[in-house]
């Protein structure tokens, strides 16, 4: 009897410890990850503002983001066009101009096997209307975008609300953003993020104005403030290794096919940062936290 008794207690002591090692929100070890799932949706929102600040870099892939095609409707209509679309210096930025956007028709096929809809307001200006160039200064205004799957499901929302600013020449373009967003997940309360960031793209080729844009490296550096429920982190963001476009990646919006994103906080009292690490054309970035050491 005493043997058994000391075997049952002692496999109870292991277990009690094997499931509290597994519950524990301690972070100090690599396979750790951030309670409620906010690596993956941390990981997640970034990996979208990548997207569309990628997108953001010409007008035309602000108004029809890359790798998507806009849903056909029965007079297929284009997307949004300008109120005002005089353009003094033929450069494709108008002088002065809002954009409405409605979904339909601004609703785009092949977003990760579902659908993206574009509803609210975008005002574009050119800085310098008289002098042709790749500038342009964006005011979003409840700018939402909603995704849905291929069977229907709303996955997820973002509304935007603040300024892009693009300049450049044909070497670079500098894309500076100060944006408020609410962002849902499902069975989550929203995320309220403030993201004020700069992307500095360097292309391989020299930039063409009225052109898509060719492959080249995104170099990101600012700060997302995340606030979620209870959930508060501020993080430093960076691109260790920059991002590298890939413009021959076709018909997807997963066109970074190599880098790393860092974002560097404070998360439950430790120190870490949640790294987006992408690796492929056409695949999903990875998302992991590494607690500082």
């Amino acid at each position: 009897m005493t043997s058994r008794w000391t075997r049952a207690r002692g496999f109870a002591l292991a277990l009690t410890a094997a499931v509290t090692a597994a519950c524990s929100d301690d972070l100090s070890t690599a396979n750790s990850a951030l309670p409620n799932g906010a690596t993956e949706d941390i990981g997640s929102t970034a990996r979208d503002e990548v997207e569309s600040a990628l997108s953001a870099l010409t007008l035309p892939s602000s108004l029809d983001p890359l790798g998507t095609a806009q849903a056909p409707t029965a007079y297929s209509p284009p997307c949004v066009n300008p109120t005002t679309p005089a353009d003094s210096d033929g450069d494709g930025v108008p002088d002065d101009a809002l954009y409405f956007f409605t979904a339909p028709p601004c609703r785009f096929t092949g977003w990760r096997g579902g659908t993206l809809e574009f509803v609210g307001q975008l005002r574009i200006q050119d800085p310098a209307p008289a002098a042709a160039g790749f500038g342009y200064e964006g005011t979003l205004t409840n700018l939402l975008t909603r995704f849905t799957s291929a069977d229907g499901r709303i996955i997820y929302d973002v509304r935007r609300n603040g300024t892009r600013v693009l300049s450049g020449s044909v070497s670079s373009l500098i894309l500076s953003t100060d944006l408020q967003l609410i962002r849902t997940f499902i069975g989550k309360s929203d995320a309220a993020v403030d993201q004020q960031w700069t992307l500095t793209y360097t292309p391989a080729a020299s930039l063409q104005i009225n052109a898509p844009v060719p492959s080249g490296s995104l170099d990101i550096a600012g700060t997302l403030d995340w606030t979620r429920a209870t959930e508060h982190y501020v993080v430093t963001v960076t691109t260790p290794t920059p991002l590298h476009y890939n413009a021959d990646c076709a018909d997807t919006v997963q066109r970074i096919d190599s880098g790393e994103m860092r974002l560097t906080g404070t998360f439950n009292g430790t120190d870490g940062a949640v790294l987006v690490r992408w690796s492929e054309c056409g695949g999903e970035p990875s998302f992991s936290f590494d607690p500082a050491e």
